[in-house]
């Protein structure tokens, strides 16, 4: 394992923490179910994680699925902050 894959393990382990993390503060909202079904997705992509030549792909995956859950967590504190309607 080269020093490059171990830091990029690292990176991947504390992202997929992350994750979990932001499920467990915006879960039970709007998206709860697409952040639940990304938590299962990553995890097996994880557990299919074998050798040093996955790392690259996973490290895109995960990057991509933090995105989401970054996304998640805008649009929760928008909607957090929604003026009152006046006129209705």
């Amino acid at each position: 394992m080269t020093e490059k894959t171990l830091k990029d393990r690292k990176k991947i382990n504390r992202m997929h923490h992350k994750m979990w993390e932001i499920f467990g503060e915006y879960g039970g909202y709007e998206y709860n179910d697409e952040m639940y079904w990304q938590l299962v997705g990553i995890k097996d992509s994880l557990d299919e994680c074998e050798d040093d030549a996955d790392i690259p792909n996973m490290l895109k995956e995960a990057t991509d699925t933090m995105a989401y859950f970054n996304w998640v967590v805008e649009v929760k504190k928008l909607m957090d902050r929604e003026p009152p309607q006046l006129y209705g």
